[in-house]
């Protein structure tokens, strides 16, 4: 059977490419560029005729099972985008999906992406850390800036000139200005440029210097722990809303049974507590996996922060700290889920039909939905 090949193109300096990438792009049968104009330049300049076909995110969802008939048909096909790796903040991946649900071999080739040199020219700690893309234009953009404040990680913005500017100065609003960031602007070009400095010193060089160029923006996580508490510490624990939705669009909520005193037989988002070494959103998503077989990473998703809260008498265990996390995945059917842990069961409810709630999991679940 034919082979999809993602396949990452030069950011800046058309030298670049791999060697491979050269090789695959001249043998496919096909190839499916963003923008046929851009990729006509890469291609022209390395003598490749195999016929293009445009690939974007404005058809991408008309032709992806066009390009499925192709690829069971027998033809190889490539994806390349403007600059850098299918997928990544481009179109590819809608496809990549198709063909995986259709057992056709999906292949990405190594090669360039803009964040991993932005990330490691920084200076900035990148053993750990989070790639975010573009944020928002509009819709949910003051919601990912507040949950960016509290992400521990070094993180990565993608960011175009004429937005930049405005983007630092909401970043110094949420985040404040000392955080430590690199602007790295061109890379790989003739101009590429590395502006280290606070966020507010970007702020302020932007917001009276023009920008030029496509840009990848690299702030350090959050110095420190984003809620303190006086000794002795409360007890902090991580629950986690998780949704699914079906092709006819009908959603569900997982839910759990609790097994221990002194909340046995009630049902409740998946959680518990948080070990010392843990970050909050990693005990949240060990917790679902525990608790439900829930494992995120093989539905595509990352947890998302929804706020912390506290209720004294909830706990008669002592004063709890909980993060709220959440995520969505759709689906074609429900997934598989056991009860483990600290439940005796796990079940998927039709948020229309959800059984009682045990302590303050109600308002909480209330808020969410009328967020």
């Amino acid at each position: 059977m034919a082979k999809l090949f993602l396949v990452p193109t030069p950011v800046g300096n058309l030298a670049d490419l791999t060697y491979r990438a050269e090789s695959v792009l001249r043998e496919a049968d096909l190839i499916l560029a963003e923008d046929t104009r851009t990729s006509g330049k890469l291609l022209q300049h390395y003598g490749i005729e195999t016929p293009c076909r445009s690939y974007h995110q404005f058809n991408e969802h008309k032709i992806c099972q066009q390009v499925v008939d192709m690829l069971k048909q027998g033809q190889d096909i490539a994806v390349i985008t403007d600059a850098g790796t299918p997928g990544i903040s481009d179109p590819g991946f809608l496809l990549a999906r198709a063909c995986v649900q259709e057992d056709i071999e999906v292949e990405c080739l190594p090669g360039a992406t803009a964040f991993v040199p932005a990330l490691v020219q920084s200076g900035l700690p990148c053993e750990r850390f989070a790639f975010e893309g573009f944020l928002p234009h509009q819709k949910g953009r003051n919601a990912r800036l507040e949950q960016l404040k509290f992400q521990e990680r070094t993180f990565i913005l993608y960011e175009s000139p004429h937005r930049i500017a405005k983007t630092l100065q909401q970043l110094v609003q949420v985040l404040g200005g000392e955080r430590k960031a690199c602007l790295c602007r061109e890379i790989s070009k003739i101009y590429a440029e590395n502006k280290r400095g606070t966020l507010q010193e970007l702020a302020d060089f932007y917001g009276q210097h023009e920008a030029k160029g496509e840009m990848v923006l690299v702030v350090e996580g959050c110095p420190r722990t984003a809620y303190t508490y006086p000794y002795p510490r409360p007890a902090l624990t991580a629950d986690f809303i998780l949704l699914a939705q079906l092709p006819d669009q009908s959603r569900y909520l997982l839910l759990i049974k609790r097994q221990n005193e002194p909340f046995k037989d009630c049902f409740a988002f998946p959680g518990g507590f948080v070990d010392e070494s843990e970050t909050l959103e990693w005990a949240a998503v060990r917790e679902l996996r525990e608790e439900t077989g829930i494992r995120l990473k093989d539905y595509g998703v990352i947890p998302s922060f929804f706020r912390p809260y506290s209720e004294p008498e909830r706990d008669p265990r002592g004063r709890t700290v909980t993060m709220v996390y959440h995520a969505s995945i759709k689906c074609e059917s429900l997934p598989d889920v056991q009860g483990g842990d600290d439940a005796t069961q796990a079940a998927w409810f039709p948020i229309e039909k959800l059984p009682p709630l045990a302590f303050d999991h109600e308002r909480i679940w209330k808020e969410f939905c009328s967020r």
